[in-house]
This record gives C-alpha cells, sequence and structure tokens, in this order.
C-alpha cells in the first residue's frame, strides 16, 4: 500500500530558535538525525515515526516514543489504523528502505525529499500477526544492540580491574623466609 493510504502525513512547524531550551519538556525535531533542543510545549503526540524532509540528512528515519516538536524540515508519519497495523512495522520497514529514501533526494542547494515522494513510497502490509511477530525479532534486536553499545564499556572496566588485580596477585612477590 502507499504510505498515505495508511498513515497521515504531515510536515511541522517553523522553529523559532528563541523558543528553544536546554530544559524544555518535549524534543524538537527538524530534519537532522535527532533533536535539536527543547520546547514547552508540543505539536505531536508520541510514538510517531518521523522522516527529515529537507538537508543532507533528507530521507533520514527515526521514531518519537514522546510527545514532540515536529519543525518544517520534518514530516511526521503517524498510523491511522493502529488495531490493524503495527506503527512500529511501519518504522522498521522505513527504516530498511532509508537508503532507497535518501537515494530520492532532490538536488540543489538543498537536498529535499518531497511530501509526495513519502506518501507515494509503497510498504507491504502483512497480516497483523506477522507484523508484530517482525516488530518482536526485530525490537529484541535492537534492545541487544542497544545493551552491547550501554553494557561493553562497563564489561570492558570490569574485565581490566579483574586482571589489574591478577597482575598485581601475580607480581606482588611475597619474600621466601629463611
Amino acid at each position: 500500500m502507499a504510505l498515505c493510504e495508511i498513515a497521515k502525513i504531515t510536515i511541522g512547524e517553523f522553529v523559532h530558535k528563541n523558543n528553544q531550551t536546554s530544559d524544555g519538556l518535549y524534543p524538537v525535531y527538524n530534519g537532522g538525525t535527532s533533536n535539536t533542543g527543547f520546547y514547552n510545549e508540543y505539536n505531536h503526540t508520541s510514538n510517531n515515526i518521523i522522516i527529515s524532509a529537507r538537508g543532507a540528512n533528507a530521507g533520514f528515519v527515526n521514531r518519537v516514543f514522546v510527545n514532540y516538536w515536529a519543525g518544517n524540515s520534518c514530516y511526521s508519519v503517524d498510523v491511522i489504523d493502529r488495531e490493524n497495523i503495527n506503527w512500529t512495522y511501519i518504522y522498521y520497514v522505513l527504516k530498511n528502505n532509508q537508503q532507497k529514501l535518501i537515494g530520492e533526494q532532490q538536488t540543489g542547494s538543498i537536498p529535499a525529499i518531497s511530501k509526495k515522494q513519502v506518501e507515494n513510497f509503497r510498504v507491504p502490509i502483512p497480516s497483523l500477526a506477522e507484523q508484530e511477530r517482525i516488530v518482536s525479532i526485530l525490537d529484541k534486536f535492537d534492545a541487544l544492540v542497544n545493551d552491547i553499545s550501554d553494557g561493553l564499556p562497563a564489561e570492558i572496566n570490569a574485565r581490566r580491574q579483574q586482571y589489574e588485580y591478577y597482575r598485581d596477585k601475580l607480581l606482588n612477590f611475597e619474600p621466601i623466609a629463611a
């Protein structure tokens, strides 16, 4: 199905830099790979997909789990029928096709991907049970990757301390009593 058949796709609103703070309540997304700051108000609710509309990252796909402010360089993809379509499944399909979206950038002084290109993007829609099975597997992989990147430094540090402990034990010779 075309993405516009299963989701409402909107472009965000202008981001006023003087309204952004470092300690606001809601992240601001405006065409990059991460939030650009925070606002104390939001224009989109949680559990949505966003796609960068303009700039070097046009076509980049992300998901947002909290209420957020979408800027005018950010498309919000709000899956309409969440009883029959798992929004996280749609996220994974779009993320898997991110390079294709990026490859569709219109070149010029500022690269961009048009709303029509996003709306016409074709998404396979298996049964809800199959969508949920796919999401379950990919969520486990995602958690594993993130746990490794979070836990690996701690594990390296623990092994380093263990090495130092045994090194000190092995190299601290007690004098032999005569």
